[in-house]
């Protein structure tokens, strides 16, 4: 992977075995997964002997303790000990045969699933839905007994133990609320794949001319040079999964599509089909009208330029459950409900004409995910009822959209949403463009017990919210350009259990121009899981309630918005309330567009902020002081920009000596963004304490340094053990680097960016590894020359991807 990464030669890295009590716990966390291991003593003596055995290879431990772990049998363990384990010898062939034994004791169905992923790339990203999906298109999930699990859960039960097994490795992410996982297989594990999948599923990355593909195989993935590399595998009759990805841009090729179009035709039993070309689409879609077989469908094509086209022939591919088109695409298929097994369609656009009418979605009973647009074509109450949506118990998210730039369509709007009424099942809703005065009687009488996430999108006529703090399902809430609403009042918060919105973990204001007042609740209890808060272009508001001590991440912002009226400021909300809430949770907060900010909070309020490891501040005028943040010991990461009057007393002051570190050196300053990140745009700041004082920074950046005619040497020297990193944007006046950049003992990585004066540079650190200066001089660029240029062997350590001198 590095090899790949930074296009070197790709050598073998001999690492060394784990320790054995690395080993030991390792084992012991796969093959006791899910169990008390003090359960099964009589195991673990054998346990050891395996571990031993297996040669401290992390690998291979983690795939045999998955393996031991299905079945805690003493005599399956100890049979797997002396008929497999006992014969292995050390080195990679004995790695590969204990994945092969591991691979052997999967059940029939685990292993089908497992050989299908040899038609991904090595470090391919899988994505769960879209691979489960892929499985069930390709027809390697069988039926359940009685229809009692449906083939998604089946998937995910299936992708579940792989990687319980260790045949895949999870990797999780978190993007506030979203927590998203990806999984990759060991190059190991993929060689595994390719060679028990031989004849069977095949992946051709290069030139498919110069393969042979045996006529057995059903699965197959080719990345083609052009279009007429497909005559290679015209004969291939049987294949049920079909992946293409055609390399160049075949535009001005009709003839060549045409004979590619063709080609796809006669694969008659495909089940799943991905195509990723480039050329005009206008016939395509219709064409695989005769693919009656499809079960996955996936085009990536060039935008629908002739807005007259229609491709009813996919109405034809009636056992299609996976459609992955682009939106232009879906919207021009009439009579979609001939496709009665169609899990998402997002992009359903109501007509007035037939075919394109809402009541197209009453058969639609396997939907998952469905969005409807230009709602105001519903021309009657009892077209909405015929889309019954309230009996699509599969349903997981909803969003009901109508157009911008109606007029006089409140009572209509309210007739038509209260006729939309979903299955209690679903759990995203989202409303958007809504002219309605009222709420839905669905939302107001509760229905809808297992919402988690409410979005309210630009319903400027929406005057009087719903009792949302009774979903106790609900975790995100969205409002955004609900302009009527002037207060949040008991109606909204009231619940009828101890707390209200008792789940809730996310929530947003924005937009809500006429909104003066929140009213909090009596008790104080509400929110009590609330994770992150952003109230945004809010600027009449003058106070929020009490904030729990569950809140990580706070942002207050009024950003300047072209389509409103008003002029958006901090408005009344009094910020430097917030200095007294006992936020103990907080890891994030954002100060955004605050002009009534004139101070941050004092020590003893930062002090409180324990975990606080990120603090934003943008375009706050009236900020003069950093109060006593210098006390917050968790911050990581300081960003200040667009705070004209802290420049202003910046610039009064006179720039640091050596002993002023020492001498202003106390607890608090050790921790203060210790080993963090600084990004400010105006490097008078560094003047201002307690960035001052700062000496062990890993990253600095100076997003405007247009002023700057040299580089702020002290300060740097101050950081030279600590910083690792250094940007340096709009340098255009800077004229030179310093003659102390070799002091810099822990520089890594510089960047200079539109740097026109800088002609030569000096002596740089030996650390430095990544070297780039945008817009430079066309002197320094000759004086960067390889091998010629003079300033060639201060850099010619540098790698070549990483050594960069551009005009």
């Amino acid at each position: 992977m590095a090899a790949k990464v930074l296009k070197c030669k790709r050598e073998s890295l001999n690492l060394n075995e784990l320790e054995e009590n690395d080993y030991m716990l390792l084992f012991n966390k796969h093959a006791f997964l899910g169990v008390n291991p003090d359960d099964y003593k009589n195991l673990q003596p054998i346990g050891e002997r395996i571990a031993k055995k297996l040669g401290g290879c992390p690998l291979a431990i983690k795939v045999m303790g998955g393996l031991l772990n299905s079945c805690m049998d003493y005599k399956y363990w100890k049979k797997i000990l002396e008929e497999d384990i006992m014969k292995l010898q050390h080195g990679n062939d004995s790695i590969m045969t204990i994945l092969r034994l591991s691979y052997d004791h999967l059940p029939t169905n685990l292993q089908l699933c497992f050989r299908y992923c040899s038609l991904f790339p090595q470090d391919h990203m899988f994505k769960r839905k879209k691979l489960v999906n892929m499985w069930i298109g390709s027809g390697l999930i069988p039926q359940s007994i009685c229809g009692r699990q449906r083939p998604e859960d089946i998937g995910n039960e299936y992708l579940n133990l792989l990687a319980k097994k260790s045949f895949f490795t999870c990797k999780t992410s978190a993007n506030g609320l979203k927590i998203t996982k990806e999984y990759f297989m060991h190059d190991l594990l993929h060689d595994l794949a390719q060679s028990v999948s031989l004849g069977e599923c095949i992946r051709v990355g290069g030139d498919v001319a110069r393969i042979t593909i045996p006529r057995t195989v059903r699965h197959l993935s080719v990345e083609m040079v052009n279009f007429l590399s497909i005559r290679e595998i015209s004969n291939l009759k049987n294949v049920r999964t079909l992946v293409i990805s055609v390399r160049e841009d075949n535009t001005h090729n009709a003839d060549h599509a045409l004979e590619f179009i063709e080609v796809i035709k006669g694969f008659k039993k495909l089940r799943l089909l991905i195509l990723d070309v480039m050329f005009d689409p206008y016939k395509l879609p219709d064409a695989l009208s005769s693919l009656i077989h499809l079960r996955y469908l996936s085009l990536s094509l060039w935008k629908v330029m002739n807005e007259s086209i229609e491709y009813d022939g996919l109405t034809n591919l009636v056992n299609l459950r996976s459609l992955d088109v682009s939106d232009d695409v879906i919207q021009k298929i009439p009579y979609i409900s001939k496709l009665p097994f169609i899990h998402e369609l997002q992009n359903f656009v109501v007509r007035e004409e037939s075919g394109y009418k809402i009541g197209e979605l009453e058969n639609l009973r396997d939907l998952r995910h469905l969005c409807i647009r230009e709602l105001e074509n519903v021309r009657t109450s009892q077209e909405a009822i015929e889309a019954k949506l309230n009996q699509k118990k599969y349903l997981k998210s909803l969003s009901l959209q109508w157009s911008a730039g109606r007029f006089n369509s409140a009572e209509a709007d309210e007739q038509l949403l209260d006729n939309l009424c979903p299955h209690i099942n679903l759990k995203k809703m989202c409303i958007e463009q809504y002219q309605g005065a009222k709420s839905p009687s669905w939302m107001t009488n509760l229905s809808l017990v297992n919402l988690t996430s409410i979005k309210l999108i630009d319903c400027k006529g929406w005057k009087h919210l719903p009792p949302l703090g009774q979903f106790t399902s609900l975790q995100s809430l969205h409002l955004r350009g609900l302009h009527a609403i002037k207060q949040i009042d008991y109606s909204f918060i009231r619940s009828s259990s101890a707390c209200a919105f008792q789940s809730l973990k996310f929530l947003q204001l924005r937009d809500m121009p006429n909104l003066d007042e929140w009213i909090g609740v009596d008790d104080g209890c509400m929110f009590p899981q609330l994770l992150s808060m952003n109230i945004i272009d809010c600027p009449n508001l003058r106070e929020i309630p009490t904030l729990p001590y569950s809140l990580s991440r706070l942002q207050i912002s009024n950003r300047q918005e072209q389509d409103l009226e008003y002029v958006p400021t901090c408005g009344d909300l009094d910020v430097p309330l917030l200095w007294s809430a006992d936020l103990t949770s907080l890891t994030e907060l954002k100060l955004f567009d605050c002009a009534r900010i004139a101070s941050l909070p004092p020590a003893q309020v930062c002090a409180r902020w324990t975990m606080l490891s990120r603090l934003m501040i943008k375009n706050c005028e009236g900020l003069s002081s950093f109060g006593g943040i210098q006390a917050l010991v968790s911050l990581s990461y300081l960003e200040i920009k667009g705070c004209d009057k802290l420049i202003e007393v910046a610039l009064l002051l006179q720039p640091p000596f050596p002993n002023d570190v020492r001498q202003n050196k106390n607890a608090a300053m050790d921790c203060f963004l210790k080993n963090g990140e600084l990004s400010i745009d105006h490097p008078a700041l560094l003047l201002v304490e307690p960035l001052r004082s700062l000496s062990s920074i890993n990253v600095l950046t100076i997003s405007d340094a247009s002023q700057l005619t040299s580089l702020p040497e002290e300060w740097l020297l101050q950081n030279h053990v600590a910083l690792k990193t250094l940007r340096i944007s709009n340098a255009i006046s800077l004229q030179s680097l310093p003659q102390s950049m070799t002091k810099l003992c822990s520089l890594e990585h510089l960047y200079v960016y539109i740097a026109k004066l800088i002609r030569s540079l000096p002596d740089l650190p030996t650390s430095l590894c990544t070297l780039l200066i945008y817009g430079c001089h066309p002197v320094l660029k000759e004086r960067c020359q390889e091998n010629i240029g003079l300033d060639w062997p201060k850099i010619a350590n540098i790698p070549d991807d990483w050594n960069k001198t551009t005009t």
